[in-house]
């Protein structure tokens, strides 16, 4: 099926993508390998998610914010990572609205494992951030306000799986959990320090997560 082989391609070049930047040691493939995953994993969504177009539309809109999002990220200037941030944060307002199109119009009891799910991504978050915010500099308010669409994002992704009939659209949730696991890795290389396996995790755990929301429906 044409999903299998996207998810095959994106995970080839996904891989490629982390050798040519492995240790900071940047190769020209990585500029090609970095947007066409992203790419491959836009197409998987138009494909798997083809039952659902009002979800599709909202969802393959999201990902071509990422999509820029990764373009201006493999640039080290910070307007380009203000730019990054910007589309990035359009992206996971458009995941909001994706997520909301499957929400019930009546009010509906959530499942006690959400609600515990929700609060401990919570505290990671207010204490993650109280941390993190101090070091941001001038660029705090762009952090902070890409912080709290981030938070609504998975809160979203959560209440969508949590009301979910079948098991197969909490890997949606799964997939805006390993975003914001990406986020702090990333956010952790920018304003604090850049250990080796900083680059391999953020990329590892963001592909896992756009990948996870293209194909979970």
């Amino acid at each position: 099926p044409m999903s299998t082989a996207l998810v095959a391609a994106a995970l080839c070049s996904g891989l490629v993508t982390i050798a040519s930047d492995w240790r900071g040691q940047r190769r020209a493939a990585f500029y090609v390998a970095k947007p066409l995953t992203t790419v491959l994993i836009l197409l998987l969504a138009w494909f798997s998610l083809e039952s659902l177009p009002v979800y599709r539309g909202w969802v393959l809109a999201a990902l071509l914010f990422c999509l820029a999002g990764d373009v201006a990220l493999m640039f080290t200037a910070k307007r380009t990572f203000v730019l990054g941030l910007g589309s990035f944060l359009l992206g996971h307002l458009l995941f909001i609205a994706a997520f909301a199109t499957a929400l019930p119009l009546a009010p509906v009891a959530l499942p006690l494992a959400v609600w515990l799910l929700a609060a401990l991504f919570l505290l990671a978050v207010t204490s993650y951030a109280s941390w993190l915010l101090p070091l941001t500099g001038a660029l705090k308010p762009a952090v902070l306000a890409y912080l709290v669409c981030l938070t609504l994002m998975v809160l979203a992704a959560l209440l969508y799986a949590g009301l979910a009939e079948r098991a197969v659209p909490r890997w949606a949730a799964v997939g805006a959990l390993l975003f914001a696991v990406s986020d702090a890795v990333l956010a952790y290389r920018k304003f604090v320090a850049q250990p080796w396996w900083g680059q391999p995790l953020t990329l590892v755990s963001y592909y896992g997560a756009i990948g996870l929301i293209a194909w979970a429906h």
